[in-house]
């Protein structure tokens, strides 16, 4: 393969190359499926050219990935331009929604995608992780989620964020974005300093660096 085979595509193949390059840098992750769980057309295409866009993307430092056994695309860089800056509160909803997806992994649930509601996941962050002391304001909340949305770590189904009863589907994405080897890490981190939070900065004292990409 050359790049004289992307300037011989049609011009419509070109178009849909440069909107999935654009697709990588802005999401991180491509899922096999869209959140209707129908197959994914930009999955598709990626991994048609999948060789062509290895080599485009590596001409400017990025390397491309595909986990078949997860069913993720995914880009990193090595100079980590697509590591995302995650608040206090997105690192904790993160982390504790990866420590969820491995139990029901665990308990013999489809490795692919793994339903909880929000009332779950904020049940399982201040009743027994004790990494957050009450609920979070919803505007907070939703910012957060939405993080998580924008780079497809996570999927709404229905009903809107305030409600308790709201689903969310976390995708495979998850162990890419917060490995093994740091999710216990951080977990305990968090833990510490919700018991030590006791003055009204500690948020930003704690905002912690998360990378959306495979280390």
């Amino acid at each position: 393969m050359s790049l004289s085979d992307i300037e011989n595509m049609a011009q419509r193949e070109k178009d849909e190359f440069t909107r999935c390059c654009a697709l990588l840098m802005a999401k991180t992750y491509i899922p096999m499926t869209t959140p209707e769980g129908k197959p994914s057309l930009d999955y598709s295409f990626i991994q048609r050219k999948f060789s062509q866009l290895e080599e485009y993307l590596s001409l400017s430092g990025w390397k491309l990935y595909n986990d078949r056994t997860l069913g993720i695309i995914y880009v990193s860089n090595a100079e980590e331009y697509n590591r995302l800056t995650l608040n206090k509160l997105t690192t904790q909803i993160i982390v504790t929604l990866r420590l969820m997806f491995e139990e029901r992994r665990m308990n013999g649930i489809s490795v692919y995608v793994v339903g909880v509601t929000v009332g779950e996941l904020l049940a399982k962050m201040i009743n027994e992780l004790s990494v957050l002391q009450k609920k979070p304001a919803q505007k907070e909340l939703k910012d957060s989620f939405r993080v998580l949305e924008d780079h497809n770590i996570i999927y709404r189904i229905g009903d809107s964020y305030e409600n308790m009863e709201c689903q969310i589907k976390v995708l495979p994405s998850i162990l890419l974005a917060v490995p093994n080897n740091r999710c216990k890490a951080i977990c305990e981190i968090l833990q510490d300093e919700n018991k030590e939070a006791e003055n009204e900065n500690s948020d930003e004292d704690t905002t912690d660096k998360l990378a959306l990409l495979h280390e």
